[in-house]
């Protein structure tokens, strides 16, 4: 299974050519998001962030095709962009309640309002809860995303959606695909802009969340209910 999903980016050529486009798409999006940094604090930062999105929606489409088990679908067709919805409205709602921990946790934290005599105790309680709240959504988001893009997102929201998630099989498709997807933007954050080694890592990162998407399909795919 996970060699399997380690050839799959560049296993023929629809697949290569698949996987390019994830690379390309990336590559636009990044570039839009970094030329709308250098616009802030200027309202003119919203139209390159607007734009922004369609690439992303092109790279989560892609992801979205190889979740459901078809492959990389075409990008001018809508079944590539129904399922950058299905994927992108799954995540909102698995992944919203890690945020939203992670952000009221660092509030806390960087407001102040805590005493000092309970700072160190509190800081580690916070903590703790978010890792704890992260840990679980993004467990069984990838099994949600994979319901939502092949049944739609109504059934990925439903508790159905998440049968098979205690399944050993799929336990073992999430840590490949996290450590996959972790070491991906780790390489990202720690290459230098405007350098041939952030092009690498950038090359890596489409590599990796593809071969992740199919590790995680085909996990699903494997998995026995209870």
């Amino acid at each position: 299974m996970f060699l399997d999903a380690l050839r799959y980016p560049l296993a023929d050529r629809p697949r290569l050519d698949g996987t390019a486009k994830s690379l390309a798409a990336l590559l636009v999006c990044g570039t839009l998001v970094r030329f709308a940094a250098r616009l802030w604090p200027d309202w003119s930062l919203v139209a390159p962030l607007l734009l922004a999105a369609v690439p992303l929606l092109a790279w989560l489409g892609l992801l979205g095709g190889v979740l459901a088990g078809d492959g990389f679908l075409p990008l001018a067709g809508t079944v590539t962009w129904r399922l950058a919805g299905r994927l992108l409205g799954a995540a909102a709602v698995y992944l919203l309640p890690a945020a939203l921990t992670v952000a009221a946790a660092g509030y806390v934290v960087a407001s102040g309002t805590v005493p000092d005599a309970l700072g160190g105790v509190t800081l580690a309680a916070l903590a703790t809860v978010a890792l704890l709240v992260t840990v679980v959504c993004s467990y069984l988001f990838p099994a949600a995303a994979v319901v939502s893009v092949r049944d739609g997102l109504r059934a990925g929201l439903r508790r159905d959606a998440l049968r098979g998630t205690a399944s050993s099989t799929y336990f073992l498709a999430w840590v490949g695909a996290t450590v996959l997807v972790v070491v991906a933007w780790s390489a990202l954050a720690a290459t230098a802009a405007r350098s041939a080694a952030a092009l690498l890592a950038l090359g890596w990162c489409a590599y990796a969340h593809v071969a992740a998407a199919a590790l995680v399909a085909e996990g699903v795919d494997r998995t026995t209910y209870w």
